[in-house]
């Protein structure tokens, strides 16, 4: 084992991270998940719909209990988590005898050797993980590796823009020489109590909810080894390990549609999608994670609405997205403001119906088919751009991506 990895195994020995839950069934009903989790994000995975019901899924690096979650919320899935440390996965196991997660495998070990397991995946999971390796592509090729064709990955890593506050933190630490111990975390905290108001690192703790807790002090401001990525950097990582990228979990924090005002908003939709990704990301500065979907080279389904087929696009509401009243959508992070026709739109959505199939409801019935379609595709852009809508489009040959399966006890598995 290497020194980056023996330290990094050695931090999550003693601060098992994330903060671990007693019960996944009561955290979930409490607003928790995880917008990794192919239940609720699925088409943003597989627009195309998930390769079969019985999922084959890795979670690499899976933390206290992240592949127990994966496991209670996709039963017909079976689920293997790897992690370095075994604090964290003593708390997966007990998630699992809790709740009686069969479907769910353990093992204690390195990422970058998940090839000796001789398994494939559809779906590999990695979140706040391959950041902290020495060489993050080493990790992301090993995963790459026993991805399936057709599979895909959820992946997270940190984000250079939102955490500008935390590198200068972090360099005063190591200037101040603190180590992982009770000293280095109390001094951690008198350091952030004394922030100017005007640090970078200010909006930052606003954001955070979780520093109240020592594991998350010594995560964020005495880890011995991380990286961030731009999104141009994030790109380039992919595409030169072999892989093509599929999606954002969160379209609002990378298009202007959502949080950016004329006479920006025009200049910046003149771009092709990866210079406006780039250019909102330097607007917000809020990036500190980006969480992202990836396929192998070649195997990314677009989605877009100038291309054949998006009509038999079924959209579905992104989860906790709700409509309100008065023409009111409010995603996790924007409220958008519509007219009453895109309203209409909205409340037509049910992850049954096609864009097609809306536009043929007596709704409207008294508008021109083309000029309806064309209303319809303003709307549905704005709204995927903004973070409110997914959808599953079609496959090749024009049948349904997803099939209408009923669905298990207690709305658990895909949705």
């Amino acid at each position: 084992m290497d020194p980056v990895t023996r330290a990094v195994a050695q931090q999550y020995s003693d601060y098992a991270y994330p903060k671990p839950i007693d019960d996944i069934g009561a955290h979930a009903a409490a607003g928790g998940m995880d917008l990794c989790d192919p239940a609720l994000v699925g088409p943003l995975v597989w627009p195309e719909g998930p390769p079969r019901p019985d999922l084959d899924i890795l979670v690499a690096g899976c933390g206290t209990q992240q592949a127990a979650w994966l496991a209670f919320t996709n039963p017909q899935a079976r689920v293997v988590g790897v992690d370095l440390s075994s604090a964290s996965l003593a708390h997966q196991r007990y998630l699992q005898d809790k709740h009686g997660l069969w479907n769910l495998e353990l093992y204690e070990g390195d990422l970058r050797e998940v090839g000796k397991l001789g398994r494939s995946f559809d779906l590999v999971v990695s979140t706040g993980v391959l950041h902290h390796l020495a060489d993050p592509g080493e990790g992301l090729r090993a995963l790459r590796e026993v991805m399936r064709p057709d599979g895909a990955m959820t992946l997270m890593v940190y984000g250079a823009t939102g955490r500008a506050g935390v590198y200068m933190l972090q360099d005063a630490c190591r200037r101040l020489g603190l180590g992982q111990d009770a000293g280095g975390v109390a001094m951690v905290r008198a350091m952030l109590a004394a922030l100017s108001p005007h640090h970078a690192l200010q909006s930052y703790v606003a954001r955070t909810r979780e520093l109240a807790f020592d594991e998350a002090i010594v995560d964020t401001f005495l880890h011995p080894q991380d990286r961030a990525y731009t999104v141009p950097e994030l790109l380039e990582w992919l595409e030169e390990n072999g892989l093509a990228f599929q999606s954002w979990i969160d379209n609002s924090r990378y298009y202007p549609e959502a949080m950016i005002a004329e006479p920006v908003l025009s200049a910046v939709q003149s771009l092709p999608d990866r210079e406006q990704w780039a250019v909102v990301e330097k607007l917000q500065g809020l990036q500190g994670i980006h969480m992202f979907t990836a396929r192998h080279a070649g195997r990314a389904v677009p989605i877009g609405f100038s291309q054949p087929g998006w009509l038999d696009y079924r959209p579905r509401l992104q989860p906790g997205v709700v409509m309100k009243e008065n023409g009111i959508v409010a995603t996790r992070d924007v409220e958008l403001g519509l007219n009453e026709g895109a309203a209409a739109l909205v409340r037509a959505v049910n992850g049954i119906a096609t864009i097609s199939d809306i536009l043929d409801s007596p709704a409207f019935a008294g508008s021109p088919r083309a000029a309806a379609e064309s209303f319809a595709a303003r709307v549905f852009d704005r709204l995927w751009k903004s973070g409110a809508v997914m959808f599953e489009a079609p496959r090749a040959g024009g049948r349904a991506g997803y099939e209408r399966a009923s669905r298990p006890p207690a709305c658990r598995g895909w949705i």
